[in-house]
């Protein structure tokens, strides 16, 4: 809903970040409006009492939009520094999380002058991109767009504003969201940190907010994370709120004993939150000696001897019944331990191999109908083969590398392909399907109409993503020369949120090249003074087009050759230009000559 931009105050002679909502009438527009207006407000208020929290400068309506000026900080956010390096050192990680749940307390006991009236608040987005990452290691809080203020009446405020992998039970459940909501977001965070992923991910909105609100234990944490860290992660994301950390300040402070290498209040809980490798505690049955009856009667030892052997006739009879399904279920878990493994896909036969013994444990335990322990492996493997292409798509998406053969597109098409077979109507799952399936086609051949058609269809089915217009921009530049319409995808990619980089800089500036040279062609051949003219303009006007964008990349990919191929098209320009002057004169000068013969 917003845009964002790095901009410069020329006044004051400082960049600063610019954050633009178009005003519409729609009433989901109006929803986000009043947010950033309230939260702008918070977080000038919040700023004159914590300098952690970023200065807001200005914000107010103008031309049709709502706006907000607010102080930049160099830096990365921690979702960039998760997609770089995927997981932190644990020590690292909870250092940035102590910090953020030092300004947590901060925000929570700050108390807001909102309508002549002292309100607590919450920020009510902590997510990683929301987590700016300074130099020298200092956290800010960003986007302070959905922070609201709690009512002296309730301790709970609602809105529906918030992204789902970070929202806790409760709150999915009734969209109230008070300072635990901060908390549970932040041991989300810290677990991503560690792990490299969130604890909870599923192929759609819908299923992973039905997985956290099913309070299910999340995935294991890596082997070699500390056990008083993950302690403090279990604390932080125990299914009952009453079990989780009750203030940042607590928070913080197991994480600061944690790094001093003192005992956390979580590793001393009576019971672990979650404890998914829990042993069981055999207790010592005391040996009671008994004495023997000196006299035993017969019809007691009878007694005893029917009661053995019916025992024994049962005991053969349930030890039948059972060993059947026994049997059946130790072959199951055993055939199924590739899948219920934790892994990612590094390869295509990886996919293969997974999906060859799903497949069999299918067919063999079709018998059961709707019982059949097969199916609970479907939703867990289509996640793990949707991560598996997501992790391709984004790779591309977020990498400044000039090509893309570098990248498994026919791995990613495979997963798909197998997702879709678990989950035919996932329209979403086709729309990524066909966006590899362009760079499959692209690859084979640059001009080939198929691409665009696939990219044309990821683009119908994933409105609301990027990716297939920087594929169609691409085919628009290198295949079609139109640098009016890859100029209009990038643009729509810019809209849907993507930030263009010198991958796509040097393919706009490539657009203007190309169709430098067409101009330069029709010049050469240019039987007119009037088409020379149109021509050079239009060859001038291109070149230096394609100069600026190259310029400020100088040394990326094949930026210097084309630097240097502009000039030479330049170059010839101005001989062709010459020669055609010469031409003239030298005509001009015949055409006196004849006169004053002629006379």
């Amino acid at each position: 809903m917003t845009d964002v931009y790095l901009a410069l105050d020329p006044e004051q002679n400082r960049r600063v970040v610019l954050k633009i909502v178009e005003q519409c009438r729609d009433s989901y527009t109006q929803v986000v409006v009043d947010a950033e207006r309230r939260g702008a407000s918070i977080q000038q208020q919040l700023h004159a009492v914590d300098p952690r929290i970023l200065e807001i400068y200005d914000f107010g309506e103008k031309d049709g939009c709502f706006y907000v000026v607010m102080q930049y900080v160099e830096g990365r956010s921690l979702a960039e520094l998760l997609r770089s390096v995927h997981r932190l050192d644990p020590r690292m990680a909870a250092r940035y999380a102590a910090q953020i749940c030092s300004q947590l307390a901060s925000l929570h006991a700050f108390q807001v002058d909102i309508d002549g009236q002292k309100r607590a608040v919450v920020h009510g987005d902590i997510k990683p991109s929301n987590i700016q990452i300074g130099p020298d290691g200092e956290v800010w809080l960003l986007d302070f767009g959905i922070a609201k203020a709690i009512t002296a009446t309730r301790n709970l405020t609602q809105h529906n504003l918030g992204s789902p992998a970070y929202c806790s039970p409760e709150r999915l459940k009734n969209a109230q969201v008070d300072p635990r909501a901060d908390l549970w977001a932040t041991g989300v965070c810290l677990y991503e940190m560690i792990a490299g992923l969130p604890p909870y991910q599923a192929q759609t909105t819908r299923k992973l907010e039905n997985l956290i609100q099913s309070r299910r234990p999340p995935r294991a944490l890596p082997e070699d994370a500390p056990l008083a860290l993950k302690a403090i992660i279990w604390k932080a994301l125990a299914a009952e709120a009453d079990r989780r950390y009750g203030s940042a300040a607590a928070f913080e402070k197991d994480l600061r004993a944690f790094l001093d290498g003192r005992r956390t209040s979580a590793e001393t809980e009576s019971a672990p939150a979650w404890d998914a490798n829990a042993t069981v505690q055999k207790s010592k049955i005391a040996a009671v000696a008994t004495r023997p009856a000196a006299r035993a009667r017969f019809a007691r030892f009878i007694a005893e001897c029917n009661v053995l052997m019916w025992s024994l006739v049962a005991g053969l009879v349930v030890g039948v019944l059972c060993f059947v399904p026994a049997s059946h279920a130790y072959r199951f878990w055993h055939d199924s331990a590739p899948l219920r493994a934790k892994h990612s896909y590094q390869s295509s036969s990886a996919i293969e191999s997974d999906w060859r013994i799903y497949r069999a444990l299918s067919r063999d335990y079709a018998w059961l109908g709707r019982f059949s322990p097969a199916a609970r492996l479907r939703e867990s493997l289509t996640t793990r083969l949707v991560a598996a292409a997501d992790d391709v798509i984004a790779r591309y998406r977020n990498s400044s590398e000039p090509g893309f053969q570098n990248y498994d597109w026919l791995k990613a098409k495979l997963a798909l392909a197998h997702a879709l077979e678990l989950d035919p109507g996932a329209a979403e799952l086709r729309g990524k399907m066909a966006l590899c399936e362009g760079y499959l086609q692209l690859g084979a051949n640059p001009a080939s109409p198929a691409a665009l058609a696939s990219f044309q269809s990821a683009a119908e089915v994933l409105p609301l993503w990027p990716d297939p217009h920087l594929g169609l921009a691409r085919i628009y530049i290198y295949s079609q020369q139109n640098s009016g319409k890859a100029a209009a995808e990038f643009h729509t990619a810019e809209r849907l949120g993507y930030s263009l980089g010198p991958r796509e800089f040097e393919q706009q500036a490539d657009g203007y090249l190309l169709r430098a040279e067409q101009w330069l062609r029709k010049f050469q051949k240019a039987k007119t003074v009037a088409e020379r003219r149109k021509y050079r303009a239009q060859l001038d006007r291109d070149i230096e087009r394609a100069r600026s964008l190259y310029e400020p990349i100088a040394g990326y990919s094949d930026v210097d050759d084309h630097l240097d191929r502009l000039e030479q098209d330049a170059a010839s320009a101005q001989q062709i230009e010459a020669q055609s002057e010469r031409a003239r004169l030298v005509a001009a000068k015949r055409k006196v000559t004849r006169t004053r013969r002629w006379r």
